[in-house]
C-alpha cells in the first residue's frame, strides 16, 4: 500500500495531536487552530508579546545563532520567553502554516540560547 505525501502529512499530523493532547490535556476547543493561538498569544499580556515579537523578528531577520540574534534574545526576560514558550507551544505544534513553524523555532532557539548562558 503506497502513501501520498498529503496522506501521511496527515497521519502525522493526527498522531503529533494525540500526543500533544495526552502531554497538555484537552484539544482545542473552537476547533481553529489560529483562534486558539490568538486566545493565548493575547493572554500573555503587552510585555510579554514585545519580547515574543523582538525574538520573532531577530530570529527572521538575521540567522539564528547569529551575534544579531543572541544579542536580542539576551535583551530578554527568559521567564517570559519560557512562559511564552509553554502558552504557545502546544498551539504551535499542531499549526502546519510556516509562520507558526517560525515562530516555534524563534522561541525554541530563544530557549537553548538561555540554557547556554
Amino acid at each position: 500500500m503506497k502513501v501520498t505525501k498529503r496522506q501521511l502529512r496527515q497521519i502525522i499530523k493526527e498522531e503529533r495531536a494525540k500526543l500533544l493532547n495526552e502531554q497538555w490535556g484537552a484539544g482545542v476547543e473552537t476547533g481553529s487552530d489560529l483562534i486558539e493561538f490568538a486566545k493565548a498569544y493575547s493572554g500573555l499580556g503587552g510585555a510579554v508579546q514585545d519580547q515574543v515579537d523582538a525574538v520573532v523578528a531577530a530570529y527572521n531577520n538575521s540567522a539564528p545563532g547569529s551575534e544579531e540574534f543572541m544579542n536580542v534574545v539576551y535583551e530578554q526576560n527568559p521567564n517570559a520567553i519560557g512562559m511564552a514558550y509553554d502558552k504557545l507551544g502546544r498551539i504551535l505544534g499542531m499549526m502546519e502554516d510556516d509562520d507558526a513553524i517560525g515562530i516555534q523555532e524563534a522561541l525554541q532557539a530563544a530557549m537553548e540560547a538561555f540554557e547556554q548562558e
